[in-house]
């Protein structure tokens, strides 16, 4: 055994983890989740928002809360606060915390959508050294990239996509088609926000993004874990401005209320129309009124969470 050759890897594995452990995790939750819980805290009382929340942008990192109840009076229109995670099962852990200065407020016919960007940003599942190792590492690499013209990605980003990923993300499939235009993608920026009210981001720079910003009408399709492999396949069409529909790996059939075609696998889908969007750095958020929801079968569905979280969870 070469231990003095093996000794750089089994070092960084110590201070960052295993190798891929930065990669994302899959596995089959039946929804809606009970494995972590997300709580708002620093609005009044502490609030469960596991089911009201969503990813508004990666980079920078900000995050939307939906309001439907009456709010607490808050000092400043700019208030602080912070969404903490924790583990539903065994010792309840708290898992991460990610620190929040509010940017806007959002109105919609029905809940009110707060818009947060992250100043700050703790993983609490990895120990005290890894996340300072890690933090170095990042360092590191931002300054190896300088003016490469890659998008550069903050530590504190970094961290907020690890903490967020902690909460198991289902990963949906997104129809939308009008005329000759059409497209179908997977997504897993999103979630409910309100009664009847869906918030979701997508890569500005991608063909996807503007294509649902002109349609406007959309289906968000949940999907069985077993064909988790054909979803992934599909994340090319990010960067295509059409589909070829006859192309694709399964059938399908057109939804209820838009008429817009969605898998034939589809376990629940939800029709939309986009009500808002708003550039808000590498992706544009959107905001969707819910105008019909179907299930079709109730069964376990893919979800992601961050491999960080997973390795711990399995430790």
């Amino acid at each position: 055994m070469n231990l003095p050759g093996k000794l750089p890897q089994i070092l960084r594995t110590t201070l960052l983890g295993p190798p891929g452990a930065s990669q994302a995790f899959d596995f089959s939750l039946t929804a809606p989740q009970t494995e972590v819980a997300v709580w708002l805290h620093g609005v009044g009382a502490p609030r469960d928002v596991t089911g009201c929340h969503s990813v508004a942008c990666p980079v920078p990192f900000m995050v939307c809360v939906g309001w439907e109840e009456p709010e607490p009076e808050l000092p400043s229109h700019n208030h602080r606060a912070s969404l903490r995670f924790y583990e539903r099962r065994g010792e309840k852990r708290l898992l991460g915390e990610i620190k929040l200065q509010q940017q806007s407020v959002v109105l919609t016919s029905g809940p009110r959508l707060h818009l947060y960007k992250a100043t700050g940003c703790t993983n609490f599942y990895l120990p005290r050294l890894r996340r300072w190792a890690r933090s170095l590492y990042a360092a590191r690499e931002r300054w190896k990239n300088r003016g490469s013209g890659r998008m550069e990605v903050s530590s504190l980003d970094s961290r907020c996509n690890e903490a967020i990923f902690s909460c198991p993300r289902p990963v949906v499939l997104v129809s939308t088609l009008e005329g000759d235009r059409s497209n179908l993608f997977p997504m897993n920026l999103m979630g409910p926000v309100g009664r009847e009210y869906f918030a979701f981001a997508l890569n500005s720079k991608n063909h996807a993004a503007p294509l649902v910003d002109q349609i406007a009408r959309l289906a968000v399709s949940t999907v069985p874990f077993e064909k988790a492999d054909q979803v992934r396949q599909l994340a090319k069409n990010h960067h295509v401005s059409s589909v070829d529909w006859s192309q694709l790996p399964f059938d399908t059939h057109l939804s209820r209320t838009l008429l817009i075609p969605v898998p034939e696998f589809a376990l629940t889908v939800r029709e939309m129309k986009i009500e808002h969007s708003y550039p808000l750095g590498s992706h544009t958020f959107f905001v969707a009124r819910v105008v019909d929801r179907t299930l079709y079968t109730d069964a376990p569905e893919f979800h992601r969470i961050h491999g960080l979280y997973a390795g711990s969870r399995n430790a």
